[in-house]
């Protein structure tokens, strides 16, 4: 793939040029946003690390051990040299593990960040040591509920006393409780009357339904994807996913889509170095601005990521992310996303689906509420007065690293 290349930003020298040049393209496009916080429960006013102000010594760079599963956008920031574009500009390093098992990384103490399914973090509380601070969103629950093609099912309901495939009790399978509950009274978890789960490995699920060892499966539509381009697997809800048809039939508002993937910081490591948490939020944001520009170029270079092989699945993973798009539109978490993740919570503990005991990860906001205070102040006709040092600020978080002398 050729190497993409965002354009340099204005210098800061002069604020009405940088104001001109900072708004109308940064803050359209939305390259890489963020803040190191000067509102919100734990980070303090600062720059981001390794751009201060001219003539500053430059630090030895800040590691940033980041564990996640094998995923496209990351793999698409290192192959366009984003990465390391924003490792030299940043002044940090990220030190990346693409494996599994996030919470065992997180637990031992060998990962700063880790990316996993929000309602997964309660069982991190439980962890000596480690206190997780939830600090970014990545996606939306993508996964579907899904029966053999030739099964009569339409909803949920219609599998009262069926065996359903999950990969956990966890994440998936207690957001489909909440449905399961919210719409048809009915208990979906271990050991219910009212369903039989059946618990296998993610690249299992849909095949249990196919071999007729499960009447459906929560299952995720890159895993399935064979059988749902070849028709043998039919997806229930018009192919929604979780998200979906949560926000729309239980909340009532299909824009309240609920966080699932969420960047989850070591709290006590998140405290000291807020910089670097900023700059790799900041690179994700622009890695989620180049996915919603060209998500089928991504299925088609990465076809591993999606578990396509032929053309027909590429064709087809390529229409479905078109109409059912599971990643979200930016890294930062507003705080109706975030009081909506409360509400969730608070209502998986009063059915039980999480232990009532469980206590709730913070949500830190920071980073965005600085983001939106600057914009405030710094768009035309905002009422509000930004100075010199504002806009420096502003094009810290929001332009693009500069180019390498001569570059």
């Amino acid at each position: 793939m050729a190497e993409r290349r965002a354009p340099r930003p204005s210098g800061v020298a002069a604020p009405a040029v940088l104001l001109a040049a900072t708004l109308a393209v940064a803050l359209v496009a939305v390259a890489c946003g963020g803040g190191s916080g000067s509102s919100g429960n734990l980070t303090t006013g600062t720059t981001v690390a390794g751009v201060g102000g001219a003539g500053a010594e430059r630090s030895e760079p800040v590691t940033t051990r980041l564990a996640l599963t094998p995923d496209p956008i990351w793999q698409w920031l290192e192959d366009t040299g984003a990465v390391a574009e924003w490792e030299r500009s940043r002044n940090i390093r990220i030190e990346a593990s693409q494996l599994f098992d996030q919470f065992a990384a997180f637990a031992g103490g060998h990962a700063d960040v880790v990316l996993i399914n929000a309602l997964d973090v309660p069982k991190f509380v439980e962890q000596p040591n480690r206190e997780p601070v939830i600090i970014g969103k990545y996606a939306r629950d993508r996964s579907i509920l899904a029966v053999r093609r030739t099964s009569r099912a339409e909803t949920l309901g219609d599998l009262v006393e069926r065996r359903i495939a999950v990969e956990s009790s966890l994440a998936s399978t207690l957001l489909w409780g909440l449905i399961a509950d919210s719409l048809y009274d009915l208990d979906l978890r271990d050991g219910s009357a009212d369903f039989e789960l059946i618990t296998v490995e993610p690249t299992s699920v849909a095949d249990l339904v196919i071999r007729g060892d499960a009447d459906a499966c929560i299952c995720t539509p890159d895993f399935s994807v064979p059988f749902l381009a070849s028709g043998r697997l039919r997806p229930l809800y018009g192919g929604d996913s979780a998200a979906e048809v949560y926000a729309r039939d239980v909340l009532g508002d299909p824009a309240r889509l609920p966080i699932a993937d969420a960047f989850v910081a070591d709290r006590e490591w998140h405290s000291q170095h807020p910089d670097a948490v900023d700059a790799l939020l900041a690179l994700w944001e622009k890695g989620l601005e180049d996915w919603k520009l060209a998500k089928a170029d991504f299925v088609a270079e990465y076809p591993h990521h999606f578990s396509v092989e032929s053309d027909d699945e590429v064709a087809w993973m390529s229409d479905y992310v078109a109409n059912h798009d599971w990643i979200v539109g930016s890294v930062y978490i507003s705080e109706a996303e975030a009081e909506a993740h409360s509400a969730t919570f608070a209502r998986m503990q009063r059915l039980e689906l999480v232990p009532a005991g469980s206590t709730e990860p913070e949500i830190d906001l920071s980073y965005s509420q600085e983001l939106s205070a600057l914009r405030e102040i710094l768009e035309p006709d905002s009422g509000g007065e930004g100075s010199e040092g504002d806009l420096d600020r502003l094009s810290t978080r929001l332009s693009v690293p500069d180019e390498e002398p001569g570059g």
